[in-house]
């Protein structure tokens, strides 16, 4: 399970890097992505685009690995909607830990595993997340980490010192050393105008979508050219 913003997806050196190393690594039946549906932070919930673009998004970068094995799934929309069933929207967002209860419902076969930045392993392990422990347990500890640099990031060596100490108890918890990545970041994306940049940071189907739906920076420039027509 691969769970992310998608706010954009990025291309080698970012989203679609990881999940071509996870695919390499030859361990995995399915590399399923799963982009989140309502943020867990309350502060950048109203900024996500939509869950639909999103999802397109998403469909038409991994699609560049060409390879059924990797799926794109909409699992926390699900999860989201049975959580709120009578339609009142009681339940905000999807924890990690109520996806997690609902995938082991409909496979309880399937052993899941989970990938995750290293800043983001170290919010978890920080107990920051709702019910941290409990993902943990419900993943059998199968988490693998890949190191992350830029801002967010976390050193190799702090973040080998924190997969260390929680393998003495959840010995499946893996650092994926080898992977490399650039130091690219949806964040920075999402502020950039500059089209031939971008062709180096998205696949080109994505960077087709966001220009044809007027996304990100480029949603400034079609209110310009509305307000020079009225």
């Amino acid at each position: 399970l691969f769970g992310t913003s998608a706010d954009p997806p990025t291309g080698e050196g970012g989203h679609v890097g990881i999940a071509k190393a996870l695919l390499d690594a030859g361990t995995f039946d399915e590399i399923r992505v799963i982009p989140v549906y309502s943020h867990p932070f309350a502060s950048k919930r109203s900024r996500l685009q939509s869950f639909e673009h999103r999802f397109q998004m998403c469909l038409l970068a991994f699609a560049a690995l060409e390879t059924k094995k990797i799926v794109v799934s909409d699992a926390e929309r699900r999860c989201y909607e049975s959580l709120n069933k009578n339609g009142d929207v009681t339940v905000e967002r999807v924890g990690t830990a109520d996806l997690l209860e609902m995938l082991g419902e409909e496979e309880p076969e399937t052993d899941f595993f989970f990938c995750m930045g290293g800043d983001t392993f170290r919010d978890l392990t920080d107990w920051k997340w709702k019910r941290s422990r409990d993902v943990i347990k419900l993943l059998g500890g199968r988490i693998w980490v890949f190191p992350r640099s830029g801002a967010n990031g976390v050193s190799q060596e702090v973040l080998k010192e924190r997969v260390e100490s929680i393998q003495s108890e959840w010995p499946a918890v893996k650092l994926l050393e080898d992977i490399h990545l650039d130091d690219i970041s949806s964040s920075l994306v999402r502020t950039m105008k500059d089209t031939n940049q971008l062709q180096t940071m998205l696949a080109p189907p994505v960077l087709k979508y966001i220009l044809d739906h007027r996304l990100y920076a480029f949603a400034s420039q079609d209110q310009e050219e509305k307000a020079i027509l009225q």
